[in-house]
């Protein structure tokens, strides 16, 4: 994920992504461009620039590059233009109001790997909570591990989204077309969250995890013993995307759509999941990364405990995908 689409505007857009600097804008006719965001000249970021019709001028000396990263002119030096002038272009599509970016050989881009996120509302659809990021100055990895763990939950969160009550529950583990899945099923506990806070209840947290870094959360609660129906409002989204080695894009938000009387519960839900990131669970993540002191992470030899299984599972599949790709770049180029 390179960005919301909410966040695309109508000037120029730029985030590092995978160690890169990238510039992303729309031309006037709904264009789409995700370039290098380095002017090949003098190495200035053209996200300093002008848009134009056609692509985008650099700040610093004028020069034009169009929508497929070539410089088509240069205002001075009589319009010479080098040959190598010409800034990298990166495949990117819409879906699901996300811009979606290949960061790899353009050929082999291919838009049927991205996650299914359909249930994220669509535009219009009344008030909603989307939209929101946080960078975080840890690990991308730490991040999934955080949430495929469902158990730091009752730890972590103990009073804004946990109690003791759910302490003893034990996380499910499933993998199913691709998607690694973990259920934490908590009957007759105390709710933690949601309508049925303090209340008795059968309450349940549950996380899909889609390649490579997009996660759907599952929660909701009923009176005990009642049948458990999943509210279609009880869907959170949460997708990270590498800024460096070190550093992380953390995009969130939910499923629920609301009428103007109720943006009061959108602001509510927001400032919530915000408050509990930002004070809770990133504080944690960024102090890991401290103390791991850039150490890869099997070096330095973790206690697995049972609760870890689908974050061991997420971090091996991530592996094998990172082997298999060397792998086809060392075929490729032997």
């Amino acid at each position: 994920m390179a960005a919301w689409a909410s966040e695309i505007e109508d000037g120029l857009f730029s985030r590092r992504l995978l160690g890169e600097p990238v510039l992303i804008y729309r031309l006037g006719d709904g264009e789409l461009v995700a370039c290098e965001d380095r002017c090949p000249h003098r190495f200035a970021p053209l996200s300093m620039g002008h848009k134009t019709e056609t692509g985008v001028e650099c700040g610093y000396h004028g020069l034009h590059f169009n929508s497929r990263g070539q410089c088509d002119a240069n205002p001075a030096g009589n319009g010479y233009i080098p040959p190598g002038a010409k800034v990298h272009v990166y495949p990117l599509v819409e879906r699901h109001r996300i811009f979606w970016i290949w960061m790899g050989e353009p050929a082999l881009a291919d838009d049927s790997l991205i996650p299914d996120l359909s249930l994220v509302p669509p535009a219009g659809a009344g008030l909603q909570n989307l939209g929101n990021y946080l960078h975080v100055k840890g690990n991308c990895l730490l991040e999934i591990d955080n949430l495929m763990d469902l158990s730091h939950v009752n730890f972590l969160h103990v009073g804004s989204l946990g109690n003791e009550t759910m302490r003893s529950a034990e996380v499910q583990v499933s993998e199913e077309d691709g998607k690694i899945r973990a259920d934490l099923w908590m009957p007759g506990t105390t709710g933690g969250f949601g309508a049925m806070t303090g209340e008795p209840c059968d309450q349940w947290i549950n996380i899909v995890w889609m390649a490579p870094t997009s996660m759907i959360l599952e929660f909701g609660a009923v009176p005990p013993g009642v049948e458990r129906v999943q509210d279609p409002h009880g869907f959170a989204f949460h997708i990270f995307t590498p800024e460096t080695d070190g550093t992380t894009h953390y995009f969130f938000g939910s499923s629920g759509t609301f009428d103007e009387s109720e943006e009061w519960k959108v602001k509510m839900i927001g400032d919530a999941q915000r408050r509990v990131f930002k004070e809770e669970d990133n504080p944690m993540i960024e102090a890991v990364e401290e103390r791991m002191g850039g150490a890869d992470f099997w070096s330095l030899k973790p206690a697995i405990l049972p609760n870890d299984r689908a974050a061991i599972m997420v971090r091996r599949r991530l592996q094998k995908m990172c082997r298999e790709e060397a792998r086809q770049d060392a075929e490729e180029t032997a």
